[in-house]
């Protein structure tokens, strides 16, 4: 049975490895074609250029990673099917099951190797490619004054800020809150429409201000129309930094951002949605497999180009429900967990179903 599992997965190998190479140059090619201009604009030297995809390469393979496991699935079990060695197999008293366990053994495999490469290799190679596109090739600065979206930032032991939007040009933040906390409970929160800072005074002055104390008896809420932000120790030169984009952050990072912001009472639901999906996406792997094995087991009159069409079918249907549930997890309609694992879930059990409905 050993020399079985090596000759199955051995197919399966080589097929994932052509497919990998031939998304990575597609993907690449795309990409070049799309940029081209602004590389030029920019004026970026060629090796700049050269490494910045190959820093984009392993962000490419896990994304299309599902995709090339269902087309190593079913091209290497479909031409085993084709020429008859399912058959023979089955002659020799050997199940179905037993022919896909290697794959899905596999599969399994790789789906672990894909979530730790997603939380060490991906986040580090996306944040040095977008580093070098940044401050490489845009020519910007560290401390570039852009505006931002979705600061968290603590402001000392007990107070913490969230900031919905912050324009660094005019040094100004949008929908603004303030929390003090006595350990895990929040004693104290100010609500304010617009931060402000005064180059006069030093510090920041809040407009539209509601203020509300929790204490044991209840809540006691109050409004200004303006108030000194004293005592912070913010700087506006801290909120000009560049902000990590999720891509660029491992499963810790983003728990922890995360965690600060539903700490502040923010709506964290699009976080909470990409959060799932570090653990979500990487498990696709074994599930389509799981869907492609047993519609390739069955011997077909087509060719290979079937194949590939309905490959492209199955992957185009699971990023469709990938795709709608996160956006109906952004939107609060699917809580942030079943939207980040609908397609996993359906696919599935359509997986399972398939795989009890082929002959042993």
């Amino acid at each position: 049975m050993k020399l079985l599992d090596r000759y199955i997965i051995r197919k399966f190998l080589v097929v994932l490895f052509f497919t990998t190479l031939a998304f990575i140059v597609i993907f690449i090619i795309v990409d070049l074609i799309e940029n081209l201009d602004k590389f030029l604009m920019y004026r970026a030297s060629l090796p700049n250029v050269i490494i910045y995809y190959i820093y984009y390469i392993p962000f490419i393979i896990i994304l299309t990673l599902p995709v090339n496991m269902l087309l190593s699935s079913l091209f290497s079990i479909g031409s085993m099917a084709q020429y008859n060695e399912i058959i023979a197999c089955q002659s020799a008293g050997i199940s179905l099951y037993r022919i896909v366990a290697p794959l899905l053994m596999l599969a399994f495999l790789i789906s672990l190797l894909s979530g730790i490469a997603g939380e060490t290799v991906v986040p580090k190679s996306n944040r040095a490619r977008l580093d070098l596109w940044r401050f490489e090739i845009k020519k910007e600065t560290r401390h570039m004054i852009r505006k931002r979206e979705q600061i968290a930032i603590q402001d000392s032991d007990q107070r913490q800020v969230f900031i919905k939007v912050y324009d660094g040009a005019r040094k100004q933040a949008l929908q603004v809150h303030i929390v003090w906390t006595d350990g895990n409970r929040i004693v104290q929160r100010w609500d304010a429409r617009k931060m402000i800072w005064d180059d006069q005074r030093g510090g920041w002055m809040l407009q539209d201000v509601t203020l509300r104390q929790f204490t044991e008896e209840g809540e006691i809420v109050q409004h200004r129309d303006s108030l000194a932000y004293a005592h912070s120790q913010i700087h506006p030169d801290d909120l000009k930094e560049l902000e990590l984009k999720p891509e660029e952050m491992n499963y810790t990072e983003l728990k922890r951002f995360v965690d600060r912001m539903l700490e502040l009472g923010a709506d964290a639901r699009k976080w909470l949605v990409d959060l799932y999906m570090k653990i979500s996406y990487p498990f696709a792997n074994f599930i389509i497999v799981l869907f492609g094995a047993p519609l390739a087991s069955r011997k077909r009159r087509s060719g290979p180009a079937l194949g590939f069409a309905l490959a492209l079918l199955i992957s185009f249907i699971y990023f469709l429900f990938l795709r709608s549930g996160q956006v109906l997890g952004h939107k609060g309609e699917l809580s942030p967990w079943l939207a980040a694992w609908i397609g996993n879930i359906v696919f599935g059990i359509g997986g399972i179903l398939l795989m009890l409905k082929i002959r042993k």
